[in-house]
């Protein structure tokens, strides 16, 4: 196996992480939208998808990764966990 087929194995396996962690995130944004709906709260929380936004990027800017990709991203995630929560 080549060095490159090296790293893109590691890549593959990162690319399945993400995968899983996306789907347990959709899980218990699934779970929260039950609770809002019990407790009669808005699906959408400005405040908190603000406050995620923040953290993601400042975060990701101290790994040395690209803001608008971070927020654009989600942005995206957002959208499918309001979704969820309908």
């Amino acid at each position: 196996m080549t060095e490159i087929d090296q790293l893109r194995q590691k890549i593959d396996a990162l690319d399945d992480q993400i995968v899983d962690l996306l789907g347990e995130r959709f899980h218990l944004t699934g779970e929260v939208g039950e609770l809002k709906k019990k407790g009669g709260e808005s699906v959408y929380q400005s405040g908190r998808e603000e406050a995620i936004l923040k953290r993601v990027v400042a975060r990701g800017k101290a790994l040395g990764l690209d803001g608008l990709l971070l927020q654009s991203l989600f942005l995206q995630i957002f959208v499918v966990s309001k979704r969820k929560q309908l």
